[in-house]
């Protein structure tokens, strides 16, 4: 409701000027810095897509939950992890083992103890680990995640439970971010926005592309949907129906598409069904998709540069629309040649039947 003052619209196109990837110093969360520069809200513009490089990627990561035991007795990994993030032991020893130098996100070595035991046919990490787990804090349903990078080095990284999770986000300040997005907006000057993945797992940011894809979406009530993803992971795929569409905030934001869509959840067993306001980029329509058929804004024929940026390579979303309307135009051209044709056919089929019915 602090909001209110700051004459925010709904939606602010911006351009990402910068992304630095960082973590949390006390909880060690990782988070991007995401540096933007907003645009003027008719510059609709989408960048070209650029190939990526398909090339197959040495690094190799895998993620271990921790339950009550491994918080002293050490880590148990599962062989097919092991062999493929941790360096090869030499099984024709007795006792295969060997000492792991794995560094966290700040840089920070540790000395883990690497052993195969024979009769249990398992990988452990042993010594070192509980003085990992006590300097991290960590609790049964915390994770790890080990990384081997292509450099053969191994870095580990903490996810943290949901509910620590929880105790993060209230320590930051949304009034604070949106009154430099509107100093930004007003000024043309870039901001700051810190995402962590795993605490809004549907992100505000949105890219350009999947927002345009989604409004196009017919969401009409009846429609039968899925959301894409899941709020924990691990659970299964949702599907339900489209209930209702209206605006979530008609006063301060009306049109907005945030939250604009009322969806009827499946029950599942031992649970009720539930309501709930969705974005239509969290969603996707079972089977062929409809597309609205919603008026084409003017051309714009402006372009975006400038020294201080990055060049970018466009294409004007308002174009790709026209080309989609001319389309359109055609099929109605063609419409009316057949009512033409078909008209004339029936007028000679009546003249026909009148000049020689007095015959029959």
């Amino acid at each position: 409701m602090e909001s209110t003052n700051l004459n925010l619209p709904h939606k602010v196109l911006c351009i990402v000027i910068g992304v630095q990837l960082k973590a949390h110093v006390n909880t060690d969360e990782v988070f991007a810095l995401v540096t933007l520069i907003p645009l003027k809200q008719q510059e609709f513009m989408v960048e070209d897509n650029h190939p990526f490089d398909d090339s197959p990627s040495e690094v190799y990561s895998f993620k271990k939950m921790l339950t009550s035991i491994e918080d002293a007795a050490g880590l148990y990994i599962p062989k097919e992890h092991a062999e493929r993030c941790f360096p090869s032991l030499d099984m024709t020893v007795q006792q295969p083992m060997q000492d792991l130098v794995v560094k966290d996100l700040h840089g920070i070595e540790w000395n883990f103890r690497h052993i195969y035991c024979d009769h249990k046919k398992e990988h452990m990490l042993t010594c070192g680990w509980s003085t990992f787990v006590n300097s991290k804090k960590l609790v049964p349903g915390d994770s790890c995640i080990f990384v081997r990078g292509e450099n053969g080095e191994i870095g580990i990284g903490i996810h943290r439970a949901m509910k620590q999770h929880s105790d993060i986000w209230k320590t930051s300040s949304p009034l604070g971010l949106m009154c430099a997005a509107s100093h930004a907006v007003s000024t043309g000057t870039m901001f700051h926005v810190q995402y962590y993945p795993w605490i809004t797992p549907f992100e505000f940011m949105i890219p350009l592309k999947t927002y345009v894809e989604s409004i196009e979406r017919d969401y009409s009530i009846g429609t039968r949907v899925r959301r894409l993803l899941s709020e924990v992971e691990g659970s299964p795929r949702r599907y339900g129906t489209i209930v209702g569409n209206e605006d979530i905030d008609p006063i301060r934001w009306p049109g907005s598409e945030w939250r604009c869509i009322k969806v009827q959840w499946d029950s599942t067993p031992n649970s009720f069904t539930q309501l709930e306001s969705v974005c239509p980029w969290w969603i996707e329509p079972l089977g062929s998709p409809k597309i609205k058929s919603f008026p084409i804004p003017p051309l714009s024929n402006e372009v975006i540069g400038s020294s201080s940026t990055p060049e970018y390579h466009t294409v004007d979303v308002d174009m790709d629309m026209q080309g989609r309307q001319h389309y359109n135009t055609r099929n109605d051209e063609n419409s009316i040649f057949f009512i033409f044709a078909f008209s004339i056919i029936l007028c000679f089929f009546t003249f026909v039947i009148f000049v020689f019915r007095p015959l029959l």
